[in-house]
Formats: C-alpha cells, structure tokens, sequence
C-alpha cells in the first residue's frame, strides 16, 4: 500500500530536520547565562573566601546577560530553577560543590570569556 504523498512529505521533512546521531554525539554542552549565574552564585557560596568575589562578580555578570538576552522575569526564573537542580546534583551539601565545577565549569568559564568578561 502506498502512503499518500502529503504523509509522506511531513515525514521527510520531520526526519531531515532531526540531527544525525553522529551530529549528537558531537555537539558540546552549552550552558546559557543564567545557568552560570546559578554555578557561580552557588560555587561562590561554596567556596573559600579566596575565591568568593570573582565567582560571585562572575555569577553577576553572567545573569546581567542573560537579563540583556531573555529579559528579567525569564533570567532570573531559569537561574532560580537551574539553581535548584544544581543543589539536587550536590544533594544539598556544600561539602560536594566540586560535582558542580566538574559540570559546568569550563563551560561556563568559557562562555564568559567569549563575552568579555574580565574577573577583578
């Protein structure tokens, strides 16, 4: 039985607009701004004393873009629900805020310094 044309048609352009699992495999995560606002502020809370003011100086710039790209109700809804699924990743102890560094890290460092960003 032949399938109508019309179905067949959606059909192709659904699967031709689906990525490759190669495609997949090779894309990289990349975090938005108010998902490393959430990292930084967190890490800030999480780290030594040394380290707290550029992460947080870090975590404020990166929620000013995000508030630039998504606008402020948006920005700081994402931020405060990927911040909540950060602190499930360290199952709510401070003591493993190094699961979060491992994650998001270097990505975030990177899309910082893509926009910029100049630590103080």
């Amino acid at each position: 039985m032949r399938k109508p044309i019309l179905l067949s048609a959606a059909l192709a352009c659904v699967s031709a607009s689906l990525p490759s699992p190669a495609a997949a495999a090779d894309e990289t995560y990349r975090p938005t701004f108010a998902t490393c606002a959430a990292y930084f502020f967190l890490a800030a809370r999480g780290s030594a004393a040394t380290r707290y003011d550029q992460l947080y100086s870090a975590g404020e710039f990166a929620l000013n873009q995000a508030v630039r790209e998504q606008g402020r109700p948006a920005a700081e809804a994402r931020m405060g629900s990927d911040s909540t699924l950060m602190m499930d990743e360290i199952d709510q102890d401070w003591r493993l805020v190094d699961r979060l560094e491992k994650k998001y890290g270097g990505s975030c460092d990177a899309l910082l310094r893509d926009a910029h960003f100049e630590a103080p």
